[in-house]
């Protein structure tokens, strides 16, 4: 018992322990209290202005702009690829009846990117005179994009939409074509049409020739075994084929009915242009000889003569023109039109209302032209309808009466166009001597002879 009252026990004050610490909590929340009520008296306003201050000067340092993602935002126009070169190309041409859009969905082209292309290209071609068999090429990229749209008419007339940075724009292309002055001589053998195909020529080119002289005799009618003609004409080549005819620089025809008729082209430095006579009368008349266009349609052989007839037909004077099938029809005049319509033992008739009292009356059309109605002012050689394509309706009824008194069309003397100028007469005769001096050294090809 006495070990154990040896060691002392030291029992420690739990409460007094308890007191003590409630008192440090209870003295660091009145320090704390202390401190926020001097801030809150004496340092708010001062703190405040400063913190003012410091905004206001870092505001003038440079600063780095920390890079801000981009939001992916719909554009207004279709975004471009960055490469447009053409994936797939199509091609192909108008069939009759067809529209350009058909054509181009035919071949798979979507509506949305055919439709911009034509609108493009309407700045520099008009669709509606496009015909059938006009050729076209389209090139595509990856996702269906017209990147190209070439529509080509003929080889010299080839247009062109493009896209260029998203953007449709349309040109004509520019076709180097070469244009060599070929020279013909020829003596008359049967027609006129087969003449110039004897030796080296073709209708076309016959037509052409015939369309100089409109103004003074008809060929048809005029023209005799033996005649000899001469011409200068400009032939169009594309790379080193042949395109087509220019313009006729000079023409000769020596007639034994007709005599001599000889026209010239001639430009002058304003740009005037026509064909004259050797001395420089105009050979545009006011009135026309013929009122009838010859040119033969596409793949047409000539089947017959197409000679004018003379006939009276209750006192009245009529030449009847047989033609081509659907066969244009002139008004051999600037005028008025006074009648169009359609009569029962005629077809369709045209009468028009010239100057110095005159009247032609066309009859026996098949159809008239858009825009030909009593009142309607036409041109000389506007085309005022069209001639049937059945052969035994292919016949033009023409007249022509001054007042009441029908007169011969053929050999009435009817007022020329305005000569060439004075000031321009020097270049003129300089220019026409040449065309000269190379007809008079041409080689005639005889009536024997031929020329492929």
């Amino acid at each position: 018992m006495r070990r154990r009252s040896d060691h002392a026990i030291y029992i420690r004050d739990v409460r007094q322990r308890r007191k003590t610490r409630y008192g440090r909590i209870l003295a660091g929340l009145f320090i704390a209290g202390l401190i926020m009520l001097n801030y809150m008296v004496f340092l708010k306003d001062s703190l405040q202005l400063e913190s003012g201050v410091s905004e206001k000067e870092l505001r003038d340092l440079p600063r780095v702009e920390e890079p801000v993602p981009r939001q992916a935002v719909e554009p207004d126009v279709p975004v471009e690829l960055p490469n447009e070169e053409p994936a797939t190309t199509v091609a192909g041409e108008l069939r009759s009846g067809e529209s350009v859009l058909q054509a181009m969905k035919n071949l798979g082209v979507e509506p949305s990117e055919a439709i911009p292309a034509i609108q493009a290209m309407e700045n520099v071609f008009d669709f509606r005179s496009a015909q059938a068999g006009d050729r076209f090429r389209i090139q595509l990229d990856r996702v269906g994009k017209v990147v190209e749209f070439e529509f080509t008419t003929s080889p010299t007339d080839v247009y062109v939409v493009k896209r260029d940075h998203g953007k449709l724009a349309a040109l004509k292309r520019n076709v180097p074509t070469d244009v060599k002055v070929v020279s013909m001589g020829c003596v008359v053998n049967g027609s006129l049409y087969s003449s110039f195909k004897r030796c080296g020529g073709d209708s076309k080119l016959a037509h052409l020739f015939m369309d100089l002289f409109v103004w003074d005799f008809n060929f048809f009618q005029q023209a005799r075994k033996g005649d000899t003609f001469k011409l200068l004409v400009e032939k169009i080549y594309v790379e080193g084929r042949f395109l087509d005819y220019g313009r006729i620089l000079a023409a000769e025809y020596k007639g034994g009915s007709i005599g001599e008729h000889a026209v010239f082209y001639f430009k002058d430095p304003d740009g005037i242009d026509g064909y004259y006579t050797a001395d420089g009368t105009a050979v545009r008349k006011e009135f026309l000889k013929v009122p009838v266009d010859y040119e033969l349609p596409p793949g047409e052989k000539l089947a017959a003569k197409f000679e004018p007839r003379a006939k009276v037909q209750k006192r009245k004077r009529i030449v009847e023109y047989p033609a081509p099938s659907k066969a244009r029809i002139w008004s051999v005049a600037s005028g008025t039109v006074t009648f169009a319509g359609e009569m029962k033992k005629e077809g369709w008739v045209v009468e028009i209302q010239h100057a110095g009292g005159y009247t032609s009356r066309y009859s026996h059309l098949a159809r008239l032209s858009p825009g030909v109605e009593k009142g309607a002012q036409v041109f000389q050689k506007s085309v005022i309808g069209q001639l049937s394509n059945r052969t035994s309706k292919r016949v033009l009824h023409f007249s022509l009466r001054k007042g009441r008194k029908y007169v011969n069309h053929m050999t009435e003397n009817f007022p020329g166009g305005d000569p060439v100028p004075e000031s321009y007469k020097e270049l003129f005769t300089e220019i026409v001597s040449r065309f000269m001096d190379e007809l008079k050294t041409l080689d005639v090809i005889g009536v024997e002879d031929s020329q492929a």
